[in-house]
């Protein structure tokens, strides 16, 4: 058992003015970490987001806008409607970071295909994180997709530190992002999450927030010796 999605929305509706805050916060500061990155690829001719994130980030928010009638006729609560509007514009800054990756990525991503096999096997892991993300999705009872959430933030700041070290460089990157991903996921963890249920103020889930804000500390600290 996880959460009772009526008890997150009379949560939600109790503690309006904290869950506002808190949610706006959040999604801005994704916002700000995905138009940042963007803006540094083209900078750099590079993808500016890990390539494995913005495949499971665009699975998500496709799986989230694809449950249409859960949101507007199911639910039916304005917040899961403004959560709707935001991810569908959001997956079009994912499918602008899949454009740079294909446009700039090539050498780095599946270094000894190219051409029609470049693009099936970047198409077909796609397809193979989408087929990870629906696994994880049936596996838990997630209505409000809430845990799916949180598993967005936790690998937005993971796989971060893997990208710097793999480029050894600060290309396609900023400090301005390196901070996104330490106050966002803050808010999201010890802000937002706690006020829609209790179930957040488990023991592991506090824990995943400070490893998550750990990391984010670590990457900042990387991107500034890498100047």
């Amino acid at each position: 058992m996880t959460y009772n999605p009526s008890d997150v929305l009379s949560a939600i509706d109790n503690s309006l003015l904290t869950v506002l805050i808190a949610g706006a916060i959040s999604f801005v500061g994704y916002y700000f970490y995905y138009i940042q990155g963007i803006r540094m690829g083209f900078r750099d001719k590079t993808h500016g987001i890990p390539v494995f994130a913005n495949m499971y980030f665009f699975a998500h928010d496709v799986a989230f806008v694809g449950h249409y009638d859960r949101w507007f006729n199911e639910v039916d609560h304005w917040l899961f409607k403004v959560f709707w509007v935001a991810l569908a514009l959001f997956a079009i800054l994912e499918f602008t970071v899949h454009y740079q990756t294909i446009k700039f990525s090539k050498a780095t991503v599946f270094p000894n295909l190219t051409g029609s096999k470049w693009l099936a096997a970047y198409i077909g892991l796609q397809l193979a994180i989408a087929a990870v993300f629906w696994f994880i999705f049936n596996l838990i009872e997630d209505y409000l997709f809430l845990i799916q959430f949180t598993i967005a933030v936790v690998v937005s700041v993971a796989l971060m530190p893997l990208m710097l070290r793999h480029r050894q460089s600060s290309k396609g990157q900023s400090q301005s992002i390196a901070w996104a991903l330490i106050v966002t996921p803050s808010v999201f963890f010890f802000g937002f999450l706690p006020q829609v249920s209790p179930y957040f103020l488990g023991s592991h889930y506090v824990l995943m927030g400070l490893a998550t804000v750990g990391v984010g500390i670590w990457y900042m600290l990387g991107l500034r010796k890498m100047g």
